[in-house]
């Protein structure tokens, strides 16, 4: 996916990216999308999924269910904050891969417990940081 190279990153927290597998799952009104998560920080994820072409108009979702090795949080308020098409040399005519950004909402005091613990431990399972990330790269 190219950058826009007028875009400015503009999280307060550091996202880790991550090397064993997240799911998200994005609740709605209408049926679920369900898609992997690259990277993930206290303030929200990267999410990467299959949207079908043919679709009826989206209803929004309203919070997000993350599931990684064992550990399960559900119904995270969130909101999209982007979303856009993945160029692939797929030939597929039925789905298109696409990769939203994801902004926590307002989170209870229990779920921003949950939360943390979630992001510390997918953290500590060999995930780096984007410092780390740069520095291995350069």
């Amino acid at each position: 996916m190219k950058e826009d190279s007028d875009h400015i990153d503009r999280r307060r927290h550091e996202r880790s990216y991550l090397q064993n597998l997240v799911v998200g799952v994005l609740n709605s009104e209408e049926p679920l999308i369900i898609g992997t998560v690259p990277d993930i920080s206290h303030g929200g994820v990267k999410c990467t999924y299959n949207a079908l072409k043919m679709a009826p108009d989206e209803s929004p979702f309203h919070s997000i269910d993350l599931i990684a090795d064992g550990q399960y949080l559900s119904d995270i308020p969130c909101k999209c904050v982007w979303d856009v098409k993945v160029e692939t040399e797929s030939y597929s005519k039925v789905t298109a891969l696409r990769q939203c950004g994801i902004e926590f909402g307002d989170l209870t005091p229990n779920q921003a417990f949950l939360l943390r613990s979630f992001v510390n431990r997918c953290a500590s399972m060999g995930i780096g940081t984007d410092s780390e990330v740069q520095a291995h790269y350069s």
